[in-house]
């Protein structure tokens, strides 16, 4: 004859904490991944464990919880030098490259949403960087081309003014005009030594 189920049985109270254990740890993971990914909650220090892909996505929401227009993200094979592209309340478009940086941000990213500007027939060009500093030559090429960067802090200040629902404060971070910074392009060029009857240029010459 077969035993009658019985809660008495260690078996029985075996599977039972195993149940309650899986249960508690798939609530635990949901609301990790809540955490995670829901906008509300995120932090700069969780931006700095995303990957480029992750950052780009981040920003593509929050562009378009700030209530902008016509916001879309590049296709990754072949995003010609910006990741995102929108539209402000007055209709000026705007290309963004997002730049997850701990090092220093160099020349490059203002030379490719320059040259995205362009391809994509924008009024602004925007460069967004967790990057702490930016090299005086970026800098430098911002001025002279009119591209905006936000820094790590203008980042974080973007984040608070959504966070607490200041949407203005935000598109004004977002929107302000590049910082000017003084510059002579005849600090990047350099004349060769010369030679009397001689042209000569590294190794190669012409004699007069």
């Amino acid at each position: 004859m077969v035993d009658s189920f019985s809660f008495s049985s260690p078996i029985v109270w075996i599977g039972i904490l195993i149940i309650i254990i899986g249960l508690l740890g798939w609530i635990r993971w949901k609301l990790w991944r809540r955490r995670r990914f829901d906008l509300a909650k995120v932090t700069l220090r969780d931006i700095d464990k995303m990957d480029g892909h992750e950052f780009e996505d981040y920003l593509y929401v929050l562009i378009s919880a700030l209530d902008y227009d016509h916001v879309y993200q590049t296709k990754k094979s072949r995003d010609y030098g910006a990741d995102l592209v929108f539209e402000d309340q007055e209709g000026i478009r705007t290309v963004v490259q997002a730049k997850r940086y701990r090092d220093k941000m160099g020349l490059s990213a203002v030379q490719e949403v320059y040259t995205a500007k362009t391809y994509y027939s924008a009024d602004r060009a925007l460069i967004i960087t967790t990057a702490e500093r930016i090299s005086e030559p970026c800098m430098k090429l911002a001025s002279a081309t009119g591209v905006q960067i936000v820094d790590r802090l203008d980042l974080e200040d973007v984040i608070k003014a959504f966070k607490k629902g200041h949407f203005e404060e935000a598109w004004e971070l977002l929107e302000e005009p590049p910082e000017p910074v003084k510059y002579t392009p005849m600090d990047s060029l350099e004349k060769p030594p010369a030679r009397r009857g001689m042209i000569q240029a590294g190794e190669y010459f012409y004699k007069n």
